[in-house]
């Protein structure tokens, strides 16, 4: 088993339109921006960036509902994919609440290496969703330890579990803002 084999995209998961819409939504809305920044010497840890939750925040119904209806079509795809049987997967799940991200090109933005199950409350994730906005030629979403990296493509869609073996970061942006609208499928 290699674990590259578990790292999926998926190109056109949305169209051009929806992204381009979702990004002047986000800049229209600055008072939701809950703005994220976290150290940890002892871990050689660092990430920064602004969010919305849009399942959390008002005027994003139609949105999120859009979204919705487009994973689950994606997982039976990924499953497909990886050649996950029924027996390998949860007979119950459910998603976690969908953020819209955006990494300024300031050199200070971004998510260094790291994995996103670390504690009890966060090993109810399962699958990572990363969705591009936009394109960019820097800020890939990059796997270390696999030598591997998912380029921002507009409308492109990674899945990946979020577990140990997967270590990932968010590379800075150089030229312009990095947008992506992230969630995980959890154990229900």
């Amino acid at each position: 088993m290699k674990l590259d084999n578990y790292v999926k995209v998926y190109k056109n998961a949305v169209p051009d339109l929806f992204c381009d819409e979702m990004i002047q939504k986000f800049e229209d809305n600055p008072q939701q921006y809950d703005y994220q920044k976290r150290t940890n010497p002892d871990r050689n840890f660092k990430m920064s960036f602004n969010q919305i939750s849009i399942m959390e925040k008002s005027g994003w119904k139609e949105e999120s509902d859009y979204l919705m209806s487009i994973f689950p079509s994606y997982v039976d795809k990924y499953k497909e994919d990886c050649n996950i049987i029924e027996n390998q997967w949860p007979l119950k799940n459910g998603y976690e609440s969908i953020r819209i991200k955006r990494y300024q090109p300031n050199g200070e933005e971004f998510f260094s290496p790291h994995v996103d199950v670390t504690d009890y409350k966060t090993a109810r994730r399962f699958l990572v969703f990363f969705l591009y906005l936009d394109n960019n030629s820097d800020g890939q979403t990059s796997f270390p330890q696999l030598n591997l990296g998912s380029n921002c493509v507009k409308g492109s869609l990674l899945m990946f579990p979020p577990m140990w073996p997967w270590l990932h970061a968010g590379e800075p942006p150089i030229d312009k803002p990095k947008y992506i609208i992230g969630s995980y499928l959890h154990y229900v």
